[in-house]
């Protein structure tokens, strides 16, 4: 039979003690070169040999009951990044401090235009298996908790990536920080800033139909149309990666039902030539079934996952532009009080009511000077988020070049193990070949 490990080889610097879960480290991002015209001054002061490297080893499970929760061990390496002080570092943290995480990013730079990668969602299945389960050894074999795993890294990964999010105060201590963080309180489903935020966003979806931004750039109309159209498309493959998952584990379970269906065969049959053949072929799709299982999750961790995370950073691009919508609809309404207030000082003139005027005059300028700040902030946001589309794109372009690439290893990897065991098997064919006895002919000639 073939060795596990075999099949999910695991290098030197990732051994775990207490790990719950072995993942193939895919190869080293590295941050990407900061932007000469970014608007962020730490971006500007980032060495060019900055490099950091994240590796979720393990996670394991702890209290009991409904108080149980998981826990995730990240290991951090750092050399000449401002505001770290040591090269590594190695912390525990709750999937709640990943919500957290994501959240006060999006507060602090979502607004600017700036692309703040998409945390996992919270999963109903993955908490309740969290709490029912007894021991922690249980969630080795948890699928679902294995991929959360994936794309957390995935999402720590992709924030070390941004220029400006690596240098951010609340990721370093996020990785820095050994022991808890304060609590998150947004981060329940039922907490009042849940609440808060979507009767918020009902209210920009509100305003985005009563009041539509009259776009007059032609790269944001272009730009608009081809997330649409990429957004359709990666959903379609996805769709049929999905399926592509879903055909390799039905294969995985038939070859294991055929596997023991020949070894109870085996074990019924007299001639021993036919019954040690059987048990070799057995054997073979026994080990043929834990390869194509292998080939399942590599389909799903390389290929199907990637374009998981490319799909939410599509959303996450949408949001962007929403918020610019957003930026430019207040920025109309401060020139909708500065038009009022001029007309209401043009008004008391005409009167002859000379203070009242001159009230409204300090208020003009005041008013003015807004708008003309909320101008500057649409313009600067405009050109942030021309930089972070040129960005993603050219990151989504060697994400899946990447993943392809290894895809294919993987692959050519699996079918010449295949191919091996049949090779294997060939010998048997040719010596345990059976001849079928020729019962006496009952015929007169």
């Amino acid at each position: 039979m073939i060795n596990g490990d075999d099949l999910l080889p695991v290098s030197d610097d990732e051994q775990p003690s207490e790990s719950k879960l072995v993942m193939k480290p895919p190869p080293k991002e590295e941050p990407s070169a900061p932007s000469d015209d970014s608007v962020d001054d730490f971006s500007n002061n980032l060495p060019p040999d900055a490099r950091i490297t994240i590796n979720l080893l393990s996670y394991e499970k702890r209290g009991d009951g409904i108080n149980a929760y998981l826990v995730y061990q990240i290991a951090t390496f750092v050399s000449n990044i401002p505001g770290y002080t040591h090269p590594s570092y190695t912390v525990w943290r709750r999937f709640s401090d990943f919500l957290g995480l994501r959240e006060k990013l999006v507060e602090k730079y979502q607004a600017k235009g700036f692309l703040v990668p998409a945390a996992p969602e919270k999963s109903i299945s993955a908490l309740t298996k969290t709490k029912l389960n007894a021991t922690a050894e249980e969630h080795s074999a948890n699928d679902v908790v294995d991929k959360r795993a994936r794309d957390l890294q995935r999402f720590l990964r992709r924030i070390a990536r941004h220029h400006q999010l690596v240098g951010d105060c609340d990721f370093r201590d996020f990785l820095t920080i050994d022991g808890e963080l304060p609590k998150a309180a947004f981060t329940s489903a039922l907490s009042s800033q849940s609440m808060k935020k979507m009767f918020r966003s009902f209210g920009d979806m509100f305003a985005k139909i009563a009041f539509p931004m009259d776009e007059n750039d032609r790269w944001f109309e272009q730009v608009h149309s081809q997330v649409d159209e990429l957004d359709e498309l990666m959903g379609r493959l996805l769709g049929s990666l999905d399926q592509l998952v879903g055909q390799r584990r039905d294969l995985t379970a038939a070859d294991e039902n055929f596997s023991r269906g020949l070894s109870m065969l085996a074990s019924c049959e007299e001639n021993t030539t036919l019954a040690r053949t059987l048990s070799k072929l057995a054997e073979t799709h026994e080990n043929l079934a834990m390869i194509e299982k292998h080939m399942t999750e590599q389909d799903s961790a390389i290929m199907l996952e990637t374009f998981q995370e490319h799909i939410s950073l599509t959303n996450v691009m949408k949001e962007v532009f929403f918020e610019r919508v957003k930026t430019w609809q207040n920025w109309q309404n401060q020139v909708q009080t500065l038009t009022k207030k001029r007309e209401a000082k043009t008004r008391h003139e005409l009167a002859g009511k000379t203070d009242r005027a001159n009230q409204y005059k300090d208020e003009l300028i005041e008013c003015e000077q807004k708008v003309d700040q909320m101008e500057k902030d649409f313009q600067a946001m405009s050109k942030v988020i021309q930089d972070e589309f040129k960005r993603s794109c050219q990151q989504r372009r060697d994400d899946i070049r990447s993943a392809l690439l290894n895809y294919f290893d993987s692959l050519i990897e699996s079918e010449r193990q295949v191919l091996d065991q049949w090779e294997k098997f060939q010998p048997e064919t040719r010596d345990g070949a059976v001849t079928p006895s020729v019962p006496p002919s009952n015929s007169l000639f």
